[in-house]
């Protein structure tokens, strides 16, 4: 088969012989897809530092800069030629004018002064990523009320809204949430413009206020059981919330490398990774190594009441995250289209590195019970239909753009096949993949 690409689209796919052409890519004995699609990534925040205009990225401006330089190349390294981005904060442009990025998508959050996320921030540069503020009495034609909000983040482009319903950290419940009242008025605002609505909830009672709110995708996995924490099997109660996802089809992010990702963090060896060496700076994994990079781990031991490090990390590896994969069973089982997406670094845990955490993420899928179709539909298609841009991404059709991979193994005889790109491209351009690691001369001395 032999698939011709013109100004950045695929123009013939056939078994007869193109000419004229430019230029030709030998894929004899190789398999093509269609690029992956990352539907959950924060481009603005750097593993182990928070988003870079907290405190620690400001103090490491070298070590930022390298990074920053380096996370494009290392997202389309393991395949990512399009990726949504539900909180980019204020450094996203530093991605999109990078020569080589994955197509960029991107929701703006709406939050209040008095809701979580803007509420956790201890100091004004954190506070300052978040733009789009309400005011939940403001009147429609007011300044800062919903209307005016939804309406700025339509006119900049975005493709999505992002709403956190979180009360607190594990079973603390000290933060208050944006009103039933507030959050029907913002339902009602995006409908008109079209931008769906997608709901940062991971535990049962959050997923249940989102659906409440008639979100258009949970983007996260339901990690916390509430009640039923102890439990093995899913309740009548979590039930009734996994069918209302399946019946009114609401979009969903299992995310499975947050977990992980917290749980790895606490495995002395994890800085050592082979894996990060062809899409991490130097400076950063230095950095890793010291006193200062350690402070969300010591977080993370206080939050434990000093339990060893290999216990935390075993409650998050096979406590949670088996959870999780209880509840991605489920609704796989019941023919739900899910979602690949890593959300990316997921926390201020440095295990988990661009692109690499989305090649894990599919992983994850798999090991949850996901068949390698629907691994590879989750990656792509899924993606392009829940975001109504599928008429430009999602398979390898006449029309669509030509983002591609070109794999040296079968991806539907095993997962790992995802880690034998030979060439990604992007836009219709050809870009061998050893070309995207990190080069050496990004290795920069604080």
């Amino acid at each position: 088969m032999n698939v011709l690409v013109e100004d950045g689209r695929i123009a013939k796919i056939t078994q007869d012989k193109i000419i004229p052409f430019d230029f030709k890519i030998n894929g004899s004995g190789k398999f093509l897809t269609p690029g992956l699609m990352d539907s959950h990534a924060h481009v603005s925040s750097i593993p182990g530092m928070g988003f870079g205009v907290e405190p620690i990225s400001v103090k490491n401006p070298k070590i930022a800069a390298a990074y920053f330089a380096q996370q494009p190349r290392s997202f389309l390294y393991y395949g990512v030629t399009q990726l949504l981005d539900p909180n980019p904060g204020l450094n996203f442009k530093h991605f999109t004018s990078a020569v080589d990025h994955p197509d960029y998508f991107r929701c703006e959050v709406i939050t209040s002064k008095e809701t979580f996320p803007y509420v956790e921030k201890k100091d004004d540069q954190s506070k300052s990523m978040f733009t789009y503020l309400v005011d939940e009495h403001a009147l429609e034609h007011e300044a800062n009320s919903v209307e005016s909000v939804v309406q700025k983040i339509y006119k900049s482009g975005a493709s999505c809204i992002k709403i956190y319903f979180e009360n607190g950290y594990g079973n603390a419940s000290q933060w208050p949430i944006l009103s039933p009242k507030t959050l029907q008025r913002i339902k009602v605002s995006a409908g008109k413009v079209n931008l769906p609505i997608l709901a940062h909830a991971n535990a049962l009672d959050m997923q249940q206020l989102a659906l409440a709110a008639d979100v258009d995708v949970i983007a996260h996995g339901m990690w916390n059981w509430g009640e039923y924490a102890r439990e093995r099997v899913i309740s009548k109660e979590i039930s009734q919330v996994l069918d209302h996802i399946v019946d009114e089809k609401v979009g969903y992010m299992p995310t499975q490398r947050v977990i992980a990702g917290l749980g790895e963090v606490m495995l002395a060896d994890i800085v050592d990774s082979t894996e990060f060496l062809s899409i991490t700076p130097q400076s950063l994994l230095d950095w890793y190594k010291t006193p200062q990079a350690q402070w969300f781990i010591d977080e993370l031991r206080i939050g434990f009441d000093g339990m060893p490090d290999k216990a935390i990390s075993d409650a998050f590896l096979y406590g949670r995250i088996g959870k999780g994969n209880i509840v991605i069973n489920y609704l796989n089982k019941s023919k739900h289209p899910l979602l690949l997406a890593s959300d990316f670094p997921g926390s201020p845990s440095f295990a988990n590195q661009p692109g690499l955490t989305t090649f894990q993420e599919m992983k994850a899928m798999a090991d949850a019970g996901l068949s390698l179709e629907e691994v590879l539909a989750a990656a792509t298609i899924n993606n392009a239909k829940q975001f109504k841009i599928d008429n430009d991404y999602g398979t390898v059709e006449v029309g669509k753009m030509a983002n591609l991979l070109l794999l040296k193994k079968n991806p539907l005889i095993s997962i790992e096949s995802w880690n034998s790109i030979d060439t990604i491209i992007l836009r219709g351009r050809p870009i061998k993949r050893d070309t995207l690691a990190v080069k050496k001369e990004q290795v920069i001395v604080e």
